[in-house]
């Protein structure tokens, strides 16, 4: 049986996933448009998702927040500039290493030292982080739909309850 945090990350994955698949009917013209919003472009959004998720899981993995950070932004310009295809296939290996963490815990509630460059030391539980990749992809999913309606299409429902009732989670019992 799945646990929450692995049913939490598995949705988020789901989601990013549509997202993508709509994203990918686009022009890439229109992927990577320039525009006056939250960021510069759909396309960047979809890196910072990325992008994030990856620094993450470094820290989850054991490395500080400044050494993940720094991997992060030492692939951001190349991750910036891929097309979706090949954007996607680095979803797919990140969200397979993920899972691959996740499974490997014996205890997602254990605490670590997390040292933030910005807000400083904080004791917090690797499910609290999991927890926190979700709903950053979450908002930041939500940023690309608005964008979607300022550039004149429509985006796809990525809500928790729309996963409930795919079948990616009668797959996962």
């Amino acid at each position: 049986m799945v646990n929450h945090v692995e049913s939490l990350y598995n949705y988020h994955v789901w989601a990013n996933q549509r997202i993508i698949d709509h994203l990918k009917k686009l022009s890439p013209e229109k992927y990577q448009k320039e525009m006056k919003s939250v960021f510069s472009s759909v396309s960047k959004v979809l890196s910072h998702i990325y992008l994030v998720d990856y620094g993450w899981l470094n820290i989850l993995e054991g490395q500080n927040m400044n050494e993940a950070m720094q991997s992060s932004l030492q692939l951001q310009e190349k991750i910036e500039n891929l097309p979706i295809e090949d954007l996607e296939m680095e979803f797919s290996t990140l969200s397979t290493r993920f899972i691959s963490f996740l499974k490997s815990q014996e205890d997602i509630e254990k605490r670590i030292m997390l040292d933030n460059p910005w807000a400083s030391l904080r004791e917090t539980s690797l499910s609290e982080m999991i927890l926190h990749v979700v709903n950053h992809g979450t908002y930041h999913r939500g940023n690309i739909s608005a964008m979607l309606h300022q550039l004149g299409d429509s985006s796809v429902m990525t809500d928790y309850a729309f996963y409930w009732y795919s079948d990616n989670v009668i797959q996962q019992k």
